[in-house]
């Protein structure tokens, strides 16, 4: 890791995750020195290299040692863009993170225009491909997932795979990210009581390379959303998940053991029926779901922790 100690504060960090961008990075550099240089305020960017393998490390390291406000952090491997960008924010010493993909899909011109609805009042501001210049199939599975997102969590925000996005510090100092929780990182502010909002911005067709990421990136996120569901809207009170499924599970097991017993009442012969064994499942299945439930209360209960990570501020005059 390429490494400086920055003289004064810095207003404004950006972080770029990187994996196999050899090609962009040097237009990617120009561009975004480019635009940083005229806001005012000191900047650092930092390149975060997800082990990449094509040469971006080296390019990235000669980059580094011309520009003294430009950090390089390399990974042992590709670990993911979610640890790539903890990683960064980690590093980050700006009052204001901006994130950016190396791609040039997303383009660095875009960041006053993210600074300026920042300075509005909003803690998260995302960027929003209205218009994407993607393949078809991946427009419609994003719109497919987008709008599940918004359902389930009721975070109406457009594009959560957009990489552009501008936070305030007190925003990454909060959240934790693993697994692959960086596309949900919105959804998990605004659970935290932040103010997200979002605004268009210009997407591009890749110009160097080619995309990373494969059709299992779907899977993956429709597994990641349900940790996120749990994480915002059941970390406090799992029984209100897991006994209501086990609540539905239970009753429908129950009346389909009530159906058959009506029937062997009547004179049928039912214990060679496979719904008799489909309804005893279900019975079983939602008895242990009410338990998994309480014993989350349980668990919730004997370990809450302070709850001054809910409080925006606090005024007194003693």
């Amino acid at each position: 890791m390429e490494k400086r100690e920055p003289e004064g504060k810095i207003d404004l960090s950006v972080v770029i995750p990187v994996f196999e961008e050899k090609e962009s990075l040097p237009e990617l550099y120009t561009r975004l020195t480019k635009v940083v240089n005229q806001l005012s305020g000191r900047y650092e960017l930092i390149f975060v290299d997800d082990g990449s393998k094509d040469g971006s490390s080296e390019l990235l390291q000669n980059i580094s040692r011309q520009d003294p406000r430009v950090t390089v952090i390399h990974l042992r491997r590709n670990f993911g863009k979610t640890i790539a960008l903890s990683v960064g924010f980690k590093e980050a010493q700006g009052e204001k993170i901006i994130t950016l993909d190396a791609d040039l899909q997303d383009l660095p011109e875009e960041i006053p225009n993210l600074l300026a609805e920042l300075d509005k009042g909003y803690d998260l501001v995302s960027g929003w491909k209205n218009k994407r210049k993607d393949p078809p199939a991946k427009k419609v599975n994003s719109w497919i997932f987008n709008h599940m997102v918004s359902f389930f969590t009721g975070v109406k925000i457009h594009d959560l795979n957009c990489g552009l996005k501008a936070y305030r510090r007190k925003v990454i100092e909060e959240i934790e990210l693993y697994g692959e929780l960086h596309r949900f990182i919105p959804v998990l502010a605004s659970w935290r009581g932040f103010w997200v909002g979002e605004i268009k911005v210009e997407h591009h067709t890749r110009k160097y390379g080619k995309s990373k990421y494969g059709a299992e990136r779907y899977l993956r996120g429709i597994f990641d959303l349900l940790t996120v569901i749990l994480l915002t809207k059941y970390t406090q009170k799992p029984l209100h998940f897991f006994g209501l499924s086990g609540v539905i599970l239970f009753f429908a097991g129950a009346f389909i053991d009530l159906y058959l017993a009506i029937l062997w009442f009547s004179g049928q012969w039912i214990s060679n029926r496979p719904l008799l064994l489909y309804g005893t499942l279900l019975v079983i299945v939602g008895i242990q779901f009410i338990f998994f439930g309480l014993l989350g209360e349980l668990i919730v209960f004997s370990s809450r922790k302070d709850e001054d990570g809910k409080i925006k501020e606090k005024i007194t005059h003693r």
